[in-house]
Parts: structure tokens; sequence; C-alpha cells
């Protein structure tokens, strides 16, 4: 099959066939490792029965990656089009030498793909990709800020948290009188999540599988830091057994000011770019 016609066989998902389509796709079972590593070298020799046998068995992780971008202008039949392809293109880059799980690897392309088509689309959210990557960031934020703080932050709260000025952040979010923060739109998510698990229609242990897979990174990731650089990380965005938590609070945690927490932090980040980019992961940490 031609390289277009095959990229085109994923963009076949509409409305009125989603349900049939998240059912069939849960049908498909799940590699192996050996597997996956086999159908890996054998698509680097440019065999494309494997190259569709290594997509069709990971197409139920687009949807998981495409909820989270529902409400944000493309409707998900068509953000999982989308993703598809960014799978597509994951699947043809990916190597076994990268010694990273396939969906690893590939959640980061199924990511950008979704987000670049969000971009250029006409809907209702016309971010550059870079604003739309602060619009998630800056969401993540808020959604902490009203876990810690049992109520909805102030923007200054918000900016104060992220390091921008309220004008930087009104300047690249600012739509009609009101912040875009992208939580306001995509709070279907867990609720639509539900209903999945409940149709069985993408089955939790695909969901587990991600968790497990992007953990495990995680844990190499955080080996490349010093002690301290990776104990503030993990203070910061939650991943060990607490909450995530502010400048504020981990600098009060370790007697340290909120600034040094913030240029230990960025040092910590920088690190792991690097780390991820001689991975062939550099748009892990976006």
């Amino acid at each position: 099959m031609a390289k277009g016609s095959f990229a085109n066989f994923y963009r076949g998902v509409s409305n009125d066939a989603l349900g049939a389509y998240l059912k069939r796709i849960a049908q498909v079972p799940l590699l192996k490792k050996e597997e996956e590593l086999k159908l890996g070298e054998a698509t680097q020799r440019g065999d494309e029965k494997a190259l569709r046998q290594l997509v069709e068995a990971n197409l139920r992780f687009v949807v998981k990656v495409a909820l989270r971008y529902r409400g944000c202008g493309l409707s998900l039949p068509d953000l999982i089009n989308e993703g598809n392809i960014g799978l597509l293109e994951a699947a043809r880059r990916y190597s076994p030498d990268y010694n990273v799980k396939f969906i690893t690897y590939a959640v980061w392309w199924i990511r950008q793909a979704i987000m670049q088509a969000l971009a250029v689309s006409g809907g209702a959210v016309r971010l550059p990709l870079r604003k739309a990557r602060l619009a998630s960031q800056l969401d993540d934020v808020r959604a902490d800020l009203s876990q810690q703080l049992q109520a909805a932050p102030t923007d200054s709260e918000v900016t104060e948290e992220v390091d921008l000025s309220a004008s930087d952040l009104e300047g690249a979010l600012h739509r009609g009188g009101q912040l875009a923060f992208l939580s306001d739109e995509i709070g279907f998510e867990q609720r639509l999540g539900m209903e999945l698990y409940e149709s069985k229609q993408l089955p939790p242990a695909d969901y587990e599988l991600i968790r497990r897979s992007l953990r495990e990174e995680i844990e190499r990731m955080l080996g490349s830091l010093t002690e301290r650089e990776r104990l503030i990380v993990e203070l910061r965005f939650g991943l060990g057994k607490e909450d995530a938590m502010t400048l504020k609070e981990v600098g009060k945690r370790l007697t340290l000011s909120r600034e040094r927490v913030r240029q230990i932090e960025e040092r910590a980040k920088e690190k792991l770019r690097v780390w991820a980019k001689s991975r062939h992961l550099k748009d892990y940490l976006n």
C-alpha cells in the first residue's frame, strides 16, 4: 500500500462510526515486548505489513491522548484521526535501539500531531503551537492550585507559579475578555473516560499500560538528576506520594528561597530536556 493511501486508512474515523471503531481497535491484541521489537526491526527494513501491525496494536492509545484535547476546536473523531497520523509517523521512525517501549516513544508523536492540528484549525481555540503548550502548562498549574487552595486561583497566583507577568500571560492567552485556560474546555475528560471504561470499549488495562510505561521512563529520566534536583522535581510535580507543591511550599520544606527553588527546577528541566533529546524523545517535556 502506498504511503499516502496507508495514512488515509487511519483517517476514516467519523462521528457515526466512532462506537464501532472503538470496539474494533479494542479487539486488536496488545503486542508482547518481543513481538514489538521484531516488528520494529521489520519496519525499519521497509516491511509495510509489520508497520501496519505495529500501528493497529496501538490505535487504542491514540484515543486516550485525544480525549484530553476534545473541546479545543476539533471533534473527537478528528482528534483521533490526527493522532493516528502521529502514531503512524512514530511507527515509521521507531527503532528498538532507542531502548524505550514503543508507546512511550509514540505518545509524544501522537500529542504533537494533535496539537499541530489544533494550532492550524479554524476552531474555537486558534493558538500557535507554543501558546497551546503554554495553555496546557497553565491548565495543570491552575488545577494544582485549585486543589491546594480549595478555591479557584486568581490570575496573579497562577502567574506567580509559572513565573510570568500578568501582562505576558494575558498577551499569550487572552480571548474574549477571559483567559483561555484549557481546563474550562476539557472537563469532560473524566466523565467520558468513565463511559469508555464502563462500555469496555477501551479496557482499563490499556490505560494502566500507558501509566506504567511512562512511569518507567520518568524513573530513567530522574536518574540523570542530582539528589536535590530530583527531590524538587518530585515535589513540584507530585511524582511521589505527595501532591504537587508550589515554589513557596517547596522552599519552606527545604529551607530555600522561592527563587532558589525555581532556579534548581529550571536547571533540572534543562537536564531532562537534554536527556530526552539524546533518546529521541525531544518533545517529552513540552
